[in-house]
This record gives structure tokens, C-alpha cells and sequence, in this order.
């Protein structure tokens, strides 16, 4: 299960004593339904208890189809699993562990129609359970909502119903709701490291950080091996300015999930905030090979600009701008790179996008106001500065 956006990470890259730069928010550790992330932890229910009324080997096909799936050999198991149910139709354990191998293939219509077909023949708290996680990635979280709840009404000691139900409730911002179903999951399943993961998350979305650092520190000391806690827990340090040890945390959580864009990229902030630049681009580099954010295009041209790098650092911007045309953020910032390389008409081509996108963007008005300075246009410069110090006055929406 995968999530995104918790962290909302706002860097300083001004280029001289009146432009304001800023960054967007850095996708750290945060929640977004689809699977294979290693931020909100969950995982599925399957079964390959003895099936009443088949005979031994028959029995024995369906087990072998099932290591296959518990193997995490996915094509293979739903190739197994199809063989089987031509020959054995009515056998809803089949359905429901084809429909896992569907999940983790990422092949979701095709894992919902096994779903609905094994809660045909026997509708069970497991099934819906999976159907409801299969609802969430599809980002449907009504019907997820609805399975799970289903699910946990059928069996009300099914932990990991609570569990997933709590993930649906962070995803659509019922935090107290989400920290009730963590919470009664680990009543059920004390000390489960996942829950305690989860759960800390929860807590880090409400800003009960210390409670956060527990859960995530707990969590570790059960699986010390698991890269969600580390990269969570690393998520709240550095919302409480404790940077040494946000670092130490996305250190390990790279170490043990080094194919996870998200943990390079935090990282790659938190680097930069100590004035490790050169590795810094290295971390945002990393970060972009795996999953190239416009955020990151962003934060890298920062770092170029402060390595005296000026072509890399404006194609960066370019590059961010292609991917968010709407991010008036990302003119902001470029404006102010044409600004301190004496391109004035780009710069302030810049500075009117980042406003007519934005209307509302105080930092814009600032940067071209002091455009409007070095070009002897004061009336226009203080009109600007006004709007700006308006926007700034205002009390927020």
C-alpha cells in the first residue's frame, strides 16, 4: 500500500537580499493509495486451510498454487490459480488468492472480479477486507470504506480489518476516527510492528509528534529491518527541527529501501540544510532516477545554483516547469535565476506567470517589485509591494 504528501518542507533560496524564492512541499513521508509503498504499511488476507469435500490432491494443487502467491510469484500463481478454477469453479479460496496476485501485480479490476466472486460463494470478513484495500489503491474510498467496515462487522476481532480501515480514515483526513481503528487494532494484536507504524503516522498527520516518535520507535525495536518507521519517524524530526536525527533515519531507510524515491529525496532536503551540496545533488539525482518530481527538479536547481553550476541549474527549472506548467512556485524561482543572471525581460516574464497563476502569491509581487527597482519603474515597484503587504496582512482562508 502506498501513500504521499505529509511534509511540507519550505526552503529559503533567495538569490540577493530582496528575491524570495520557495520551494513546494518535498513528498516525504505521506499516504497515497496504490500499492508497493513503504510509507502506511498493510497487506491482504489469504487462506490455504484444508477446502471440506476435495480430495487430496486436488487439495494439494491449490496449495502449491498458493506458495506460489505466498512466494511473491505472482504471474506464475495467477497462472496457477486460473488452471485451477477451470477445473474447480466453486472453490472461493482460489478467487480470493488469485485476486491477491492480481493486487500485488497491480491489476485491480481483474483482483475486484475475483473478489466479488468469492464472496458469492462465501461472503467472508477476508475477502471484503481485500476488496476494500483493492477499493483504496483505486483511490475509491467510499466503497473501501464500506468493505472494511463490512469486514470488521463479520469479525470484530480481525485486527488487521482496523488496521486498513484506519489507513481509508487518514486518506480522507478523519484522523481521530483513523487513530480509534489503529488503536483497537493493536488492542487485538499488541506490539504488531506494522500497527505501531501506522499508528505513528496517524499521530504525525494530528502533530502529536512525541506520541508519533514512540509508535515509530517501538515499531523498530520489534522489526528493525522495516524502512517504514525509520522514514516516518525521520518525517516528524524534521518537522520538530531535530535534522541530525531526521538524517540518521532516512540514512537507514535508504539502506534498507534504496529503490524508494520519496526517502532520497527527503534526505536530499536535509542534506542541503546542512550545506552538504554535493551530496545533496547526488540524493536528488537518486531520487529522479526513481521517480523523477517536479519538486525535486526544483530542490536540485537550488544546489546547482550554490555548486556555481548555472546551465544545470536552469534546466532544472525548465525541467519543473515542463512538468507542472500551473506551479507558480516554479516561475517564482526561475525568475529570480534570470533575475541574477542580468536576463531581466525573462525574469520578468516569470514573475507575471507566478502571479497570473497565483494572484494570492505575496513572494511574486515581492520579486517583481524589486524587478520594477533595478528598472527604474518606481510607481509600478510600490503598487507591488503594496499588493504584497496586503496578501501578507490577510488572515488566511
Amino acid at each position: 500500500m502506498k501513500l504521499t504528501t505529509i511534509l511540507f518542507l519550505i526552503l529559503a533560496l533567495g538569490a540577493g537580499s530582496m528575491l524570495y524564492g520557495q520551494a513546494a512541499p518535498t513528498p516525504t513521508a505521506s499516504p497515497t493509495p496504490t500499492a508497493g509503498s513503504e510509507i502506511i504499511q498493510t497487506t491482504l488476507t489469504t487462506k490455504t486451510t484444508r477446502v471440506p469435500g476435495i480430495t487430496d490432491q486436488v487439495q494439494k494443487q491449490l496449495e502449491a498454487a498458493a506458495q506460489l502467491m505466498q512466494d511473491g510469484k505472482h504471474e506464475e500463481s495467477v497462472a496457477a490459480h486460473t488452471t485451477f478454477i477451470k477445473a474447480h469453479p466453486n472453490i472461493m479460496v482460489a478467487y480470493n488468492n488469485r485476486g491477491y496476485s492480481y493486487m500485488q501485480l497491480g491489476k485491480l479490476e481483474a483482483a475486484i472480479v475475483d473478489f466479488n466472486t468469492a464472496l458469492k460463494l462465501s461472503p467472508m470478513s477476508m475477502t471484503y477486507s481485500n476488496r476494500g484495500m483493492a477499493f483504496l489503491q483505486k483511490g475509491d474510498f467510499k466503497n473501501a470504506f464500506a468493505d472494511l467496515t463490512k469486514a470488521i462487522e463479520l469479525n470484530p476481532q480481525d485486527s488487521l480489518a482496523y488496521n486498513n480501515r484506519s489507513i481509508v480514515q487518514t486518506q480522507t483526513g478523519n484522523l481521530e476516527a483513523a487513530l480509534a481503528d489503529s488503536t483497537k487494532a493493536l488492542s487485538i494484536t499488541p506490539r504488531n510492528a506494522m500497527y505501531l507504524s501506522n499508528r505513528c503516522y496517524t499521530y504525525s498527520k494530528m502533530g502529536q509528534f512525541e506520541k508519533a516518535i514512540k509508535d515509530c520507535t517501538d515499531s523498530i525495536a520489534i522489526d528493525p529491518k522495516h524502512p517504514t518507521p525509520y522514514g516516518t519517524r525521520g518525517a516528524v524530526y524534521y518537522q520538530i527541527a531535530s535534522y541530525e536525527s531526521a538524517l540518521a533515519d532516512y540514512d537507514m531507510a535508504v539502506k534498507l529501501h534504496d529503490s524508494f524515491a520519496e526517502y532520497h529525496l527527503s534526505r536530499a532536503v536535509i542534506l542541503a540544510h546542512f550545506g552538504r551540496t554535493e551530496e545533496a545533488v547526488e540524493s536528488f539525482s537518486k531520487s529522479i532516477a526513481l521517480k523523477p518530481f517536479a519538486v525535486a527538479y526544483l530542490h536540485r536547481a537550488a544546489a546547482y545554483a550554490k555548486l556555481k553550476k548555472p546551465d544545470l541549474e536552469l534546466a532544472d527549472y525548465n525541467k519543473a516547469i515542463e512538468m507542472e506548467p500551473a506551479n507558480s512556485v516554479f516561475y517564482n524561482n526561475r525568475g529570480i535565476y534570470y533575475l541574477t543572471h542580468n536576463k531581466t525581460e525573462a525574469a520578468l516574464a516569470d514573475f507575471n506567470k507566478a502571479i497570473e497563476l497565483n494572484p494570492k502569491f505575496a513572494l511574486g509581487y515581492r520579486n517583481r517589485a524589486y524587478l520594477y527597482k533595478l528598472t527604474g519603474e518606481t510607481e509600478k515597484a510600490k503598487a507591488d509591494e503594496k499588493t504584497a503587504g496586503t496578501i501578507e496582512s490577510s488572515p488566511p482562508n
